[in-house]
């Protein structure tokens, strides 16, 4: 289950990291199935030219960690994910969550995960940047953050790894905005989630 906001979900007329790391799985020879209640990019489809890609995804547009919370139990009983792919933070920082709130409702997305599958293996994205040099100030407090929660909740049976895709991420040439990834960010992503997950499938 690729998990989190825009720049999980891509918008139309992009591929979304998705496309990339689907590549990245089939030609190596994994059989992967991408679960998610959503097929589509923001206002429209992804343009991943990708033979047979799965569209499948949880990447929603604008929301916060919060709002992920508040579906998280519903979206995992319907779809049963095994690893979930988790990018979120960004909309928190823009809509001045605090870094306490953001921790804890991560914390609690794990928990509501594990309900339904007791064995998930969860992959934890330390966030991109954006242009937003106070923003990113924030994220990357946050990121700070993120091996302590992943130490704390991580068990034998239901692993929590950190994925750091912060390091080397430049959002003046790997985003078309500022804050979403163009197809070199896209790239760059989904090489950091093959490497994590590879050895999982």
């Amino acid at each position: 289950m690729p998990l989190g906001d825009s720049i999980t979900q891509g918008a139309a007329g992009r591929a979304s990291y998705r496309c990339q790391l689907w590549r990245k799985l089939i030609s190596r020879g994994y059989r992967a199935d991408f679960v998610g209640t959503l097929t589509t990019g923001y206002l429209g489809e992804n343009t991943c030219t990708s033979v047979w890609f799965d569209r499948d995804h949880e990447g929603h547009w604008s929301w916060r960690t919060d709002q992920v919370l508040a579906n998280i139990s519903a979206w995992a009983t319907s779809t049963r994910p095994d690893l979930v792919l988790i990018h979120l933070g960004t909309n928190d920082t823009y809509h001045h969550q605090t870094e306490d709130s953001t921790v804890s409702e991560l914390e609690q997305i794990i928990d509501r995960l594990r309900v339904v599958n007791p064995r998930v293996k969860v992959f934890l994205a330390q966030i991109i940047p954006t242009s937003s040099v106070l923003a990113s100030l924030k994220l990357q407090s946050l990121n700070q953050r993120l091996p302590w929660l992943a130490a704390a909740k991580s068990t034998e049976d239901s692993p929590v790894y950190v994925v750091d895709q912060w390091t080397g991420f430049t959002p003046s040439t790997d985003t078309y905005d500022g804050v979403h990834p163009n197809l070199r960010g896209e790239e760059k992503m989904a090489e950091r989630w093959y490497q994590a997950i590879r050895d999982h499938l």
